[in-house]
């Protein structure tokens, strides 16, 4: 789970930045109801996910506000990320098919 969530870190600012630009170019159906189901599985990952992300003690080189994040804001975090995974890929898709 730790690769995954390290690989997806790379990869959500790109796909949140295109996903939503091609929501606002052409919003169908399909790629909201693909995100509304992908947003589904981004809350559970980022439920699962939390204790990843958060350092032990002794490592914490946060700011206090940074710190303050709590397992239900990061897993909105991550549903807002993979709401934005479908609209994405069909924009990859369509752009290059």
């Amino acid at each position: 789970m730790a690769a995954f969530l390290w690989i997806f870190q790379f990869i959500s600012p790109i796909a949140f930045v295109l996903g939503g630009l091609y929501l606002l170019e052409d919003p169908s159906s399909l790629a909201i109801t693909l995100g509304c189901g992908a947003a589904v599985v981004g809350l559970i990952i980022g439920i699962a996910g939390w204790a990843e992300t958060v350092p032990p003690r002794w490592f914490w080189v946060k700011s206090s506000t940074e710190l303050a994040g709590s397992r239900i804001m990061t897993a909105i975090g991550y549903a807002i990320q993979f709401f934005f995974l479908p609209p994405f890929i069909i924009g990859l898709i369509e752009y290059f098919g």
